[in-house]
């Protein structure tokens, strides 16, 4: 749960007399989302030495940049129990602002990075307009830019705690849209292994990776167990090797486009005059689609549309609607274009456009996602076979093997609906 977005100004404050140079971060608008807490007590948050410490990450290039600064940052506080996800921009002039976005340490903060960058946006142009106002001393303009940057925290906030609430066909969108679960879908499609192993192989792609947070949506789905594995003691050293917790996967998830046979049957009931043109759309599209074929690009991009809250709530409402294009319902959010978004929707067929009679444009979902979960019968040779392997280099022991055989058999039956 995001707890607060904070913003502030680096100021240097150097005594004109002695010279000397008190630096600090002056608030500029705190917005909160955790009641609990507002701009008396909010360094219960975040200290000012994690302040300083976020501060310093961007302006050394901490986080990858060789010269120069980074302007997004993540990371845990050292002196609360919360981590971040913040921005820092540099003006030509020199004036430097933070905003530090602030979560549990439980979140999937990867979850609300596009949203952090897409406020970041909004932000440069607050900020510049923020500057100029203070310069040139107008009151009136300080306190409207003010307000604007109250409200763009608020709405982001908003829109993350949309993102918060994820359905079961957002969750199997986490992990197509995240190289770090794909990596463990992958590493399971092949065989069992440790929860150590594959903690290590997350964490050479993303050193801060978080591998109970990663591993959530596949427990959630129910695509994945887990289990204890009784080590096995070796003849030569006495040390019990290959014990601990153990990852198996016993059901398989794809995104599969389907036909939108709701809104197919609703034209037939009314006799709809789009009908014909709808259905053709419809046969063109599915005679040439295989959802086995499609490329992982392509399944990034599906699940990047199920975790953007304003197309996805748009994507659910067509499901069983259409509309006129000149009457899309107004339901994106203030900062979203409705035709870059319909326009990115139509390109990746999942909308289409026609037109009736009276050459009047219409809006109708063509294909709606659906996950197609699939029993993973393909691993019981390769469970075999990472039994038999005679090298130590993906072997697999006797207990891992015999558990495996065994969730698979128990969980054949099991259903995951959508």
């Amino acid at each position: 749960m995001i707890q607060a977005i904070l913003t502030f100004q680096f100021k240097l404050n150097q005594n004109e007399e002695t010279g000397e140079i008190n630096p600090e971060f002056s608030p500029i608008q705190l917005v909160f989302q955790n009641d609990q807490f507002n701009e008396e007590n909010y360094h219960e948050l975040i200290q000012v030495n994690d302040i300083f410490s976020t501060f310093y990450s961007h302006t050394t290039g901490i986080t990858g940049m060789k010269y120069g600064y980074s302007n997004f940052y993540e990371g845990r506080l050292k002196e609360t129990p919360y981590q971040i996800v913040s921005y820092f921009k540099q003006l030509a002039e020199g004036t430097q602002y933070l905003a530090i976005s602030i979560y549990e340490l439980d979140d999937d903060i990867e979850l609300f990075e596009d949203l952090i960058k897409d406020m970041a946006k909004r932000l440069d142009t607050i900020f510049e307009k923020l500057t100029k106002a203070v310069n040139t001393r107008q009151l009136d303009l300080i306190s409207n830019v003010n307000i604007r940057l109250m409200n763009e925290l608020k709405y982001t906030i908003f829109q993350i705690e949309r993102l918060s609430q994820l359905d079961k066909l957002q969750k199997v969108a986490l992990i197509y849209n995240n190289e770090e679960r794909m990596k463990i879908l992958e590493t399971l499609r092949e065989k069992p292994i440790s929860k150590k192993e594959m903690k290590s192989i997350v964490e050479k792609m993303k050193p801060t990776a978080n591998i109970d947070i990663l591993l959530r949506p596949f427990l959630e789905l129910n695509l994945i167990r887990r289990d204890w594995i009784k080590g096995e003691k070796d003849k030569k050293t006495g040390i019990i090797k290959n014990q601990g917790e153990y990852l198996f996967l016993v059901k398989d998830i794809l995104f599969s486009r389907i036909p939108n046979e709701s809104l197919l049957k609703h034209f037939k009931d009314t006799n709809n005059e789009l009908l014909p043109t709808f259905t053709q759309k419809s046969v063109d599209f599915f005679a040439e689609y295989d959802p086995y074929e499609q490329t992982q690009e392509e399944l990034k991009k599906l699940a990047a549309i199920l975790l953007n809250p304003d197309v996805y709530d748009f994507f659910v409402l067509m499901r069983s609607n259409h509309y006129p294009l000149d009457k899309i319902p107004k339901i994106f959010s203030e900062f979203a274009v409705t035709e870059i978004l319909l326009d990115n929707l139509k390109k990746l067929n999942i909308i289409t456009e026609v037109k009736d009679q009276n050459k009047r444009s219409w809006i109708l979902l063509l294909t709606d996602i659906k996950p197609l979960i699939i029993f993973p019968e393909y691993l019981l040779p390769k469970i075999r076979e990472a039994y038999r392997n005679e090298g130590e280099d993906g072997k697999i022991t006797y207990e891992v093997a015999r558990k495996a055989l065994n969730l698979l058999e128990v969980t054949y039956p099991e259903k995951v609906t959508f």
